[in-house]
């Protein structure tokens, strides 16, 4: 007894085109909106604040209206979700690293802690806390990816 492989629904592959092609303009306004930050957080004297890390909301906001937009067809691509989830942690949590690393070489005070942590306490949950714990998401992501092999399915 033979079965036919079910055919997609039409349109499909060409929509799983499309969403594997927003990639790369994604990640172009990520890099915009991420320089965006740290342009904000150099004119507030290179502090981490509330009215420095609200940008950070606009970004989660675009990054799940994108997965809306996109998601369900990006999860036809191999991979596509999880670079997505890659590619926004990357940005977000290296432009923190590299701001922090530059402040660090230049021993700029605005990232010097004071009393027990080594760092200013924005700058440790900038660089450390969100590295970190959202790592641990992409982790974990990245597994599951991994057992559906790279397919992702609809969500219900």
């Amino acid at each position: 007894m033979t079965t036919v492989p079910a055919s997609p629904p039409p349109g499909a592959a060409s929509r799983t085109v499309r969403a594997h092609a927003t990639l790369l303009p994604y990640a172009l306004c990520l890099l915009g909106a991420t320089a965006v930050v740290h342009l904000l957080i150099v004119l507030d004297g290179n502090r981490i604040t509330v009215l420095t890390t609200l940008p950070l909301a606009v970004i989660a906001i675009g990054y799940a209206v994108y997965l809306l937009l996109v998601g369900r067809p990006l999860g036809r691509v191999r991979y596509g979700r999880l670079v997505a989830h890659a590619l926004t942690y990357a940005m977000v949590n290296t432009g923190y690293l590299l701001h922090a690393y530059i402040l660090i070489a230049s021993a700029s005070p605005a990232i010097q802690g004071d009393g027990h942590l080594a760092l200013d306490a924005g700058w440790f949950g900038a660089t450390f806390g969100m590295a970190g714990f959202w790592g641990l998401g992409l982790i974990a992501h990245g597994i599951a990816a991994l057992g559906e092999r790279g397919f992702e399915g609809p969500r219900p």
